[in-house]
């Protein structure tokens, strides 16, 4: 069996289950072809049950991304988020790996590393509804326009993805993760 270690960027919209999803991958070892998670840096403070980013301020994150510390930069509601050059290491080195990235800015970071293997999540509008509501962040109108942008970002998946419905358990989505890596390194 011949390895080729690959990058995937998970997109999704908030409350699809992604940091569920990839908090899960970090702290258990299902198969060997497992990716890495990649950390993510972000101009925000760390959220109970958020994901466990490198938090910068505008300053610091200007500075990293003017000395090209980093492969892939967005902004999105009002925050940068940034993955670091270093999981090109990761990968020729390699791991497979993980991150988490953004369905807007996905068809840039695919210009930038064409072999990008791109996995969308998806949620029933009634699941994501629920799981927004539950973690009480945003009011009934945040809910709504965010279900909306859903609605119009699906326009954006690419026609060759891994498509991932996170109607499910963790479970069932982490198999799904697996079978993916393992199907790349055959």
């Amino acid at each position: 069996m011949s390895t080729i270690a690959r990058l995937y960027f998970l997109v999704g919209p908030s409350g699809a289950g992604k940091d569920t999803l990839l908090r899960e991958l970090k702290k258990n070892q299902y198969a060997e072809t497992q990716p890495l998670v990649a950390h993510r840096y972000i101009t925000r403070d760390p959220r109970e049950g958020d994901e466990n980013h490198v938090e910068l301020c505008p300053f610091d994150f200007n500075r990293r991304l003017e000395a090209g510390l980093f492969l892939f930069n967005w902004e999105s509601h009002g925050y940068q988020y940034a993955i670091g050059r270093e999981v090109k290491k990761w990968v020729k080195s390699g791991h497979n790996v993980i991150i988490n990235g953004s369905r807007e800015y996905f068809p840039v970071a695919r210009e930038i590393l064409p072999a990008l293997v791109p996995i969308w999540i998806s949620v029933s509008e009634q699941i994501l509804r629920q799981r927004l509501i539950s973690r009480g962040r945003e009011t009934a109108e945040q809910i709504e326009q965010r279900i909306l942008r859903n609605r119009q970002l699906e326009s954006l998946r690419p026609k060759h993805c891994v498509l991932i419905n996170n109607d499910q358990s963790i479970e069932d989505c982490v198999g799904q993760i697996i079978a993916l890596t393992e199907m790349s390194n055959i």
